[in-house]
């Protein structure tokens, strides 16, 4: 009977633990710590609309600004056009911090004193604000930073920030989880899609981000099959094989991958497709 009883509480233990997985969104308390080391995503409902505004804003406030509008670049080193920067040189030529924008889209890479931070397009058609805390300090000292900037730069029209969190399981240093069932997409690009930080990421294994997009190869199930046309997708290349080089944003890679038009997404191999 003792050991029954001492099961019980391990049981509810376990119970508890599992339900906290299935939902690792979190409340935060304005006083609750983020701790430096870790990353912490925030859903946003949704972000200002006028890109134009959105720009010059970043312009005036020091950032590398890249703007596409289909297969056309054209970049900005604070408010002076850069006419010699090219998709070819870019990393080099845009300095930290970073507004990339493409169409209706746009992704921020930037930072203040408490944290470093992203803000990019999320799978769900909303954003996401991904925090890396420099030093452990209270959400509502990181946020209220974060929310006054983002102000500055014409995204918020309100400087209040969700308070609530996701700690990123899916970091730098930890073996990313396998894509979901259905999803035809290599690991890596996966990997891609769930890091913090997309722009340090694909460096490191050789993947080419293209501003909010990344290069792959789109292998069909037939020369007859057709995508979706809800990809946003810019088609650089086809093979008589029936491959297909694409620029695809990186938030719409398990979409592109669940098509069932679609065998397998993967990096393009080297040279060619």
């Amino acid at each position: 009977m003792l050991r029954v009883l001492m099961f019980v509480p391990w049981l509810l233990f376990m119970a508890f633990s599992l339900t906290q997985r299935e939902d690792p969104t979190f409340p935060i308390m304005a006083d609750q710590l983020l701790f430096a080391g870790k990353f912490y995503r925030i859903a946003l409902p949704s972000i200002e609309s006028d890109l134009a505004k959105i720009i010059e804003s970043a312009k005036h406030a020091g950032f590398s600004v890249r703007i596409a509008q289909g297969t056309t670049v054209t970049y900005f080193l604070g408010t002076q056009p850069c006419n010699d920067c090219t998709p070819e040189n870019e990393r080099e030529r845009l300095q930290f911090p970073h507004l990339f924008v493409d169409g209706e889209l746009l992704w921020l890479r930037a930072e203040g004193l408490l944290s470093r931070y992203n803000l990019r397009p999320a799978q769900t058609n909303s954003y996401e604000l991904i925090v890396a805390p420099k030093t452990t300090v209270s959400a509502s000292a990181i946020l209220d930073e974060i929310g006054q900037k983002l102000t500055q730069l014409a995204i918020l029209s309100n400087p209040t920030l969700p308070l609530t969190a996701e700690e990123l399981t899916v970091v730098p240093g930890v073996k990313p989880p396998k894509p979901p069932e259905g999803v035809r997409l290599d690991s890596v690009l996966y990997a891609l899609m769930l890091m913090p930080d997309w722009y340090e990421f694909a460096p490191q294994y050789k993947l080419e981000l293209w501003g909010l997009r990344v290069r792959v190869i789109v292998e069909l199930v037939s020369l007859e099959a057709q995508l979706a046309p809800t990809h946003n997708i810019l088609i650089e290349a086809r093979s008589p094989s029936g491959l297909m080089r694409v620029l695809v944003p990186i938030h719409h890679l398990v979409r592109l991958a669940s098509d069932p038009a679609v065998k397998f997404v993967r990096p393009p191999y080297q040279p060619g497709l």
